[in-house]
């Protein structure tokens, strides 16, 4: 294996949000450009994923609630934002036992967990950029 640059040390990622082991280990296997786009990519999703579930919800599609936190429950783990992925993990399991009394709380702590998140990747991209 190639390893490739790892974390910038200007970067902090509270551990709270972010697994910086889960991050240090894309860091080593992708190239960085591959990684920047990747979490572009995340970021730019993840507020369309968040609201795709509010509307799950809403129109009480548990299949649909269960299909859109599935892969956003894979990424944020992936990229090391493992509450944001567990709470996702909760919401897929709500949603394939149709399960709606837990889904409001469950969108709620995502919302709070994504905007922890967001800043925090932010940072990532760029000191990776610098």
């Amino acid at each position: 294996m190639i390893q490739h640059s790892s974390l910038s040390p200007a970067v902090i990622l509270p551990p709270d949000v972010i697994d910086s082991q889960a991050l240090e280990e894309l860091c080593l296997d992708l190239e960085p450009e591959d990684l920047s786009v990747i979490v572009t990519l995340y970021l730019t999703n993840l507020p369309v994923k968040i609201a795709g579930m509010q509307q799950a919800f809403s129109n009480r599609d548990s299949d649909a609630l269960a299909r859109i936190a599935h892969p956003l429950k894979s990424a944020s783990r992936q990229l090391g934002a493992r509450t944001l992925g567990d709470l996702c993990e909760r919401l897929e399991q709500a949603g394939r036992g149709a399960l709606w009394e837990s889904v409001p709380q469950l969108l709620q702590a995502v919302e709070q967990a994504a905007s922890a998140v967001h800043p925090v990747l932010q940072q990532f991209l760029l000191a990776q950029q610098a």
